[in-house]
């Protein structure tokens, strides 16, 4: 009787281990740029003018579905992004529609992840390219 679990025991170990490594459901990458992130944008067409945003990104995202929105606090308008890819570490977004204020929802952008926990969000349209590090908030 002894000897029956003796050879059921490494059996039953080795069913564990391989169990235990074998491949896991992937994280979603779209998951690293969730919560709410904080800034301030330059603009390459006036370098005095600066405006303060808002960026929230909840978990869940997948790529051509609604993704969050940025609010500019500056000028008081509000835009819904869309997904569009996530790529080593940058989040492309699209602006799906404007939802306060007068900012058209023309064009997108991304956020780019850095070592120190922060966000890069850079925006380019044929007018200038507006660029700040966000902060988690």
């Amino acid at each position: 009787m002894n000897t029956k679990y003796l050879f059921l025991l490494p059996v039953l170990l080795v069913v564990l281990f391989v169990s235990a490594c074998g491949p896991s459901k992937p994280a979603n990458p779209a998951n690293r740029f969730a919560g709410t992130w904080s800034g301030t944008m330059s603009f390459t067409d006036n370098a005095n003018r600066k405006e303060e945003i808002i960026v929230t990104v909840p978990t869940g995202c997948a790529a051509g579905n609604v993704c969050g929105d940025l609010n500019n606090t500056t000028v008081k308008c509000q835009s819904e992004m869309t997904l569009a890819a996530i790529n080593d570490g940058v989040f492309e977004y699209k602006f799906s529609k404007t939802l306060s204020g007068e900012c058209p929802a023309l064009g997108g952008g991304i956020l780019m992840l850095q070592r120190d926990g922060s966000i890069i969000r850079e925006h380019r349209t044929p007018d200038f390219i507006a660029r700040g590090l966000l902060m988690r908030k």
